[in-house]
């Protein structure tokens, strides 16, 4: 398959593997409530953005919590959490496709300062032509994100890729009229991106061979 001129790239669950940081910061909030406790499996199983569904698939009842600060609470502990880090796999396939000359970009759910911040803290900021997320920790749609991104570098998006690991992104790649491929080491189970009809991978370093390009 010809690869695409452009990638657009998902953070979170792809890129960086910090499932157990999420469910780690999740945890704390549960524990602070006194709620049962989610395992990794759980989080795959209900996970979804915008977030605030699956804060209410746990049990969380957001009309009597301060939003804002309990996402502020989920995003300091995050940050800190010592598990998270980039797949193993994930520099030398970025390498590689730019080796192949695909423009990359990040489009996150993230605040933009953070994940920016962090891909130049991971080593990887460079592979990237830009970064673009939310203004806040909400964790919400980034299909407004992603339609500024096409519209303000006036790409074709057809000639694009989006690459995630939840079915947002999906959503997302349908919003902007491109395909999109899942991972299934990220934030959501296999047998939910299957549901999609998206191609799923197993690892970031599936990719490049799908589009029949290899390091040598």
């Amino acid at each position: 398959m010809k690869p695409p001129k452009h990638i657009f790239w998902d953070w979170n669950g792809t890129l960086q593997d910090d499932v157990q940081a999420a469910v780690n910061g999740i945890n704390l909030l549960l524990r602070q409530r006194q709620m049962p406790e989610v395992t990794v499996e759980r989080h795959r199983e209900l996970f979804d953005l915008p977030v605030r569904g699956y804060y209410e698939a746990l049990g969380f009842r957001l009309e009597s919590e301060n939003w804002d600060e309990m996402a502020n609470t989920f995003i300091n502990a995050f940050a800190n959490d010592p598990s998270a880090h980039l797949f193993p796999e994930t520099k030398p396939t970025l390498a590689l496709l730019a080796k192949s000359g695909i423009d990359m970009f990040v489009v996150t759910s993230g605040e933009q300062d953070r994940v920016d911040a962090l891909l130049h803290t991971r080593g990887i900021r460079s592979f990237f032509q830009e970064v673009r997320g939310l203004d806040n920790p909400g964790a919400g749609s980034k299909i407004a994100v992603a339609q500024a991104l096409i519209q303000t570098r006036k790409l074709n998006p057809a000639d694009g890729c989006m690459i995630g690991d939840t079915l947002h992104d999906k959503e997302v790649a349908d919003a902007i009229g491109c395909p999109c491929l899942l991972l299934a080491s990220g934030y959501q189970s296999r047998a939910r991106l299957e549901n999609s009809g998206c191609t799923v991978f197993d690892s970031i370093a599936d990719i490049p061979a799908f589009w029949n390009l290899s390091a040598e």
